[in-house]
């Protein structure tokens, strides 16, 4: 019988990881100490044990990462391997990582003084030119001795305290060997996979990124605390370096043709209204018949009856535009006025910026804050956004479970969240429960792949329409109208601003018109008062997500300045008023035209109210190109000049 002699078993690797864990641990608390001056006063054991909490979610991640080739080495079924030669192979395949991830985690407790954020992969870029490096990196190590004997430390104890599979005289069947060794990489593959996702296995989830560490804190800048260094580089390692085009060398120049910084308007008479935001999920213009009066030579009724009457009594704009094509990018932008430029926000390595936002704002007048999403609570990352847009509380699929009011996971839809009408009923009461003035926002779900509705209303709305998608607007669109039944009812009702709008439109479309490069970005943007004090009826002139921010912070006389990409579109003349989105390739709007930017050079202009299906490219022949490219490239440079000088709020 063939035998092999080897005392290898998962408890070696399960020990040795452990030690890594206790190893980072270790790290955050010395972070913690190092830094005291800078968070004792606002921590507390409770908020000290979510931090812990999140660190060990994301040293997971970091962990698994880094140790993948140990862990393949150990569990690999080939046996072989086992001899004592290739187990210290393995032993230093494991101390040599996590000795690294050791020290780069201590460098960046001193080094997070001078940046106050977490080091990233642009750290390398950042002194690749620097011929002293390793001066500075001596002279640093004398300064804080203490933190290299700390590393010394726990590379000993890495290495004392290792378990090794160890070759012994008791023979084990190769049989018996394979199928162990092959059962256990299997169940391990998974387990790895989920660790390195940030402790997540559902698809419905997005891998744990940098911005995710918001919502395990109380002020943004606790976020450092809950990552760790050697994840902070691996999940930017394929994020470039933020590319600031020059175009304007004087910053008087730039600041004359774009600036977002917003100062309050003279003699605006303040409006403590509620605000109340819906972010309705793919709820694209094209499904909305009010908005398309010209589609089908005037027969397209399109499959939202309430939207559409809701439009009479409301605030909307001649051309309407998301800023971004998913999900992740609405909350910044309708929210922070940040908008998609090239990557999402919230997936950059400035998502750690310290921003404002509607409620950062607002609290400054006493407003209380909520959002609501019906999925997992750390679905999308919406809640980490949450945090760092400096919202009170968050309210998602956990907290509808707890509610006795509602059925529960009996209302989930079984893939990505509760049913849009028990949740806007659960959102209503929620806010009807919130101090006046407030703040709220929801962001619905039901109108999403793999378009299904509630089983009681198959027949109620078995008319799928063109696309599967047509009976979930209807769904929503009904879901809405009893929202806004529910909400009427209530004592706050009159004295709250509603504003409705998608967080991006969709690719399930039937008319030419949204099907190209503009049409992709065109969604509803309404802005609804019962009181009557707001303006009713199609005003001229371009509104976008980003848009929303300024319009109701001047609106409501907000007296302090702020930081806005958009405009206020309710003090820009009609003429002036823009749209920029970025999702592939630069777009700007404004006006009749549409100008495009290949490698920081238009390539195309169309007029597109002409020219709607954007055939006919007038570059080189219309006299407003010049002025939309200047325009366009200062907000480009604008933007990305304050992303990287974390320059998003007013000091």
């Amino acid at each position: 019988m063939n035998t092999i002699k080897t005392t290898n078993t998962p408890w070696n690797v399960i020990i040795n990881l452990a030690m890594a864990y206790i190893c980072y641990g270790l790290c955050r608390l010395t972070f913690i100490l190092e830094n005291w001056g800078l968070y004792h006063e606002n921590l507390s054991f409770a908020s000290l044990i979510n931090i812990f909490k999140g660190g060990f979610v994301f040293d997971s991640s970091a962990i698994f990462y880094t140790n993948s080739l140990y862990i393949l080495f150990v569990l690999l079924p080939l046996h072989y391997k086992e001899t004592p030669v290739f187990h210290k192979i393995t032993k230093w395949i494991f101390i040599i990582p996590n000795s690294i991830c050791i020290i780069a985690n201590l460098m960046d407790v001193a080094y997070f003084s001078l940046t106050q954020h977490r080091a990233t992969a642009l750290v390398f870029k950042e002194f690749e030119n620097e011929g002293n490096i390793w001066q500075i990196l001596g002279i640093e190590s004398l300064r804080h001795w203490y933190l290299v004997v700390i590393a010394i430390a726990l590379i000993f104890a890495l290495v004392k305290f290792y378990r090794s599979s160890q070759t012994i005289e008791k023979s084990y069947p190769l049989k018996k060997y394979y199928i162990k060794q092959t059962i256990l990489l299997i169940v391990t593959i998974p387990l790895a996979i989920g660790g390195m996702r940030g402790l997540s296995w559902s698809p419905a989830m997005r891998p744990i990124r940098i911005g995710a560490a918001h919502q395990y804190v109380n002020r943004p800048q606790e976020a450092a605390i809950v990552l760790n260094t050697p994840f902070s580089i691996i999940r930017t390692l394929t994020k470039n370096e933020i590319n600031i085009p020059v175009f304007f060398k004087s910053h008087s120049e730039l600041d004359s043709i774009f600036t977002p910084v917003h100062n309050p308007l003279n003699n605006v008479a303040q409006k403590k209204k509620n605000i109340v935001i819906l972010i309705v999920e793919s709820f694209a213009q094209e499904y909305v018949g009010s908005l398309n009066r010209t589609l089908d030579n005037g027969k397209y009724k399109g499959y939202t009856p309430f939207i559409d009457s809701l439009l009479n009594h409301s605030l909307t704009f001649e051309e309407t535009f998301s800023n971004g094509g998913y999900s992740i990018d609405a909350m910044p932008a309708v929210l922070s006025s940040i908008q998609r430029m090239g990557n999402a926000y919230v997936l950059t390595q400035y998502s750690l910026n310290t921003i404002n936002s509607l409620a950062s704002e607002l609290e400054n007048w006493g407003y209380q804050t909520a959002f609501y999403h019906g999925a997992d609570n750390s679905s999308m990352g919406f809640q980490a956004f949450a945090k760092s847009a400096s919202i009170t509380d968050y309210f998602g699929r956990t907290e509808f479970c707890q509610d006795t009011d509602f059925d529960g996971d009996n209302e989930f839809d079984g893939t990505w969240a509760i049913w849009d009408e028990p949740f806007l009923q659960y959102f209503c009461k929620g806010i009807s429960q919130m101090k006046e003035p407030f703040l709220a926002g929801v962001f619905t779900a039901t109108s999403h792949h793999p378009y299904r509705i509630p089983e009681k209303y198959k027949d109620v709305f078995k008319d799928e329409g063109l696309h599967k998608i047509h009976k979930c607007i209807k769904y929503t669109d009904y879901s809405l109208r009893k929202f806004f039944a529910s909400a009427s009812k209530q004592p706050w009702f009159k004295n709250t601003i509603f504003i409705i709008t998608a967080d991006h439109a969709t690719n399930l479309t039937t008319h030419d018109i949204y099907k190209t490069e503009l049409g992709h970005f065109r969604i509803p943007i309404l802005f609804y008062d019962p009181s009557g004090e707001m303006p009713i009826g199609k005003k001229e002139g371009i509104a976008q997500q980003i848009d929303i921010m300024p319009t109701l912070l001047n609106y409501l006389g907000y007296d302090k300045p702020y930081i806005a990409f958009g405009q206020d579109l309710f003090n820009t003349p009609p003429s002036e008023t823009w749209a920029f989105n970025w999702e592939g390739i630069p777009q700007f709007i404004k006006g009749d035209y549409l100008i495009q930017f290949t490698n920081n050079k238009v390539s195309c202009v169309y007029n597109y109210k002409k020219d709607p299906l954007l055939k006919h490219n007038l570059k080189g022949k219309v006299a407003v190109e010049h002025d939309m490219e200047k325009q366009a490239k200062a907000i480009m440079q604008s933007y990305m000049e304050r992303m990287k000088a974390d320059s998003l709020v007013i000091k």
